[in-house]
């Protein structure tokens, strides 16, 4: 899994590619999240469109980035999930408590609605 960083505004932007599987990945990731709390940065989208594949460990990974922002008064959505990445979501009803995009310009704008 890579990550890469971006920002729009107030609300920051990591895009994922490969595999989200745990192990490594949810180390880095978990440094990402700590990495955003610190700056301040608690509202955030995760662009899911290069992601190919995602375990459990990374449905965990992701409800564990959700709770941690939520907790420090942000959140976390999701973008450009792919149906195969959809499967496990849905399977999981993590779509029942996460809010899902089509876009990362939807996820983004999302922010700007709720003020």
């Amino acid at each position: 899994m890579k990550i890469s960083e971006s920002k729009s505004g107030d609300v920051v932007v990591l895009s994922f590619s490969g595999e989200l599987m745990g192990g490594e990945s949810a180390e880095e990731f978990q440094k990402y999240v700590y990495r955003m709390i610190e700056n301040d940065s608690v509202n955030i989208v995760l662009d899911m469109s290069e992601v190919e594949w995602m375990n459990s460990a990374g449905l965990g990974m992701i409800m564990g980035a959700l709770t941690t922002f939520r907790g420090s008064g942000g959140d976390l959505r999701l973008a450009s999930v792919s149906e195969r990445v959809a499967r496990p979501i849905a399977v999981t009803r993590l779509d029942s408590v996460i809010q899902i995009y089509n876009s990362v310009d939807e996820a983004v704008k999302s922010f700007d609605e709720e003020e």
